[in-house]
């Protein structure tokens, strides 16, 4: 069987998440929007919650699954808090349904005082076979989470702590992903505010792994602000 990196390398992963009371937020509609995404050629899916994952996973056992969890509704003040499977808890939950398991890997205070280093030696430990994929903000998160065994980089939360929320661009990070691409050693992957297939070419010859896609194809409420906002101006 090809490994995660082999079905990912050079693809697009759709990430299928909605939240809160969305009309989209159930297992059956969030599954058949990864996989009329996968029927567009995307090569994996990103996907939250354990209940989403769990279904997809039934109906998808070798697609290349990248899995977190977030709280219903985000925090009004989400700039400051881990989130992004904060806890070993909630990445033990929904390691049995994916390959990857994502977690925010920033410097921020983590939920009950766990640290970073001790969630990763556990989930080595309890679960081998689980890849672990960092998403980071900065240059310093994303080298330290190669030095406590991350398998991959996300340059997904970028824009989205106090750090970076004022110096970061209003698309994909490139200048972080040109960084990150020099400096580390691992799989990286561009993830955050992409919108256009134009974001995408240009991620992969910068030399990134891969490219997540969310908003742009599985939100449609996002997608209709864009067009209403272009009314308006």
């Amino acid at each position: 069987m090809l490994s995660f990196f082999e079905k990912t390398r050079g693809g697009l992963i759709v990430s299928s998440q909605a939240g809160g009371t969305e009309p989209l937020n159930t297992p059956e509609i969030l599954s058949a929007l990864a996989e009329s995404a996968l029927h567009g050629g995307a090569c994996g899916i990103r996907m939250a919650q354990v209940e989403n994952l769990r279904f997809f996973r039934e109906a998808h056992p070798l697609t290349p699954l990248i899995g977190l969890t977030k709280p219903e509704p985000i925090p009004a003040d989400a700039i400051n808090l881990v989130y992004i499977t904060p806890t070993y808890e909630t990445a033990a939950s929904i390691a049995p349904f994916c390959d990857v398991v994502a977690m925010d890997a920033t410097s921020r205070h983590r939920p009950y005082d766990e640290q970073l280093s001790d969630i990763v030696q556990k989930m080595k430990t309890q679960f081998p076979n689980t890849l672990l994929m960092a998403d980071i903000a900065t240059l310093a998160d994303a080298l330290t989470a190669e030095k406590l065994g991350f398998d991959m980089i996300g340059t997904t939360l970028s824009g989205y702590t106090a750090e970076t929320k004022a110096t970061s661009p209003s698309g994909p990070d490139f200048e972080l992903l040109s960084a990150l691409i020099k400096q580390v050693r691992i799989p990286v992957i561009l993830e955050g505010r992409v919108w256009t297939p134009g974001e995408v070419a240009q991620a992969m010859q910068l030399g990134a792994h891969a490219v997540v896609v969310g908003s742009a194809v599985t939100r449609p409420h996002e997608i209709t602000k864009r067009f209403v906002g272009a009314l308006k101006a």
